[in-house]
């Protein structure tokens, strides 16, 4: 793995998004050979938790795709300190929108 992603490396491609499932040796490697903007997806992280492997330099962004869908307006949430909406994975990918638009916004 160490060997491709350097080789992606010298791409220049804009940034890499892994999806880490808990080899920490793994990451800390691809964090060392790879040069741009890598996005660290932990299935599962707490929102809470969402900014530790960018403040151990393991990471430049932490995708929140799942909050994001859950939460149409995540952002006042989170400078709120706000309840977030929990993501039904059952409704994701169910081909209407149910689950991805329907989700209720904070009470102003």
């Amino acid at each position: 793995m160490e060997y491709l992603v350097s080789e992606l490396d010298k791409l220049g491609l804009a940034y890499l998004h892994i999806m880490h499932v808990g080899n920490e040796s793994l990451l800390l490697k691809i964090r060392s050979v790879w040069s741009n903007p890598l996005l660290v997806n932990r299935a599962g992280r707490q929102i809470e938790d969402i900014s530790t492997d960018i403040d151990n330099n393991l990471a430049d962004m932490a995708p929140i795709g799942a909050w994001a869908l859950a939460n149409p307006d995540i952002v006042e949430r989170l400078k709120k300190s706000a309840l977030l909406n929990e993501p039904d994975h059952t409704t994701f990918y169910g081909g209407d929108g149910k689950g991805y638009i329907d989700y209720p916004f904070l009470n102003k």
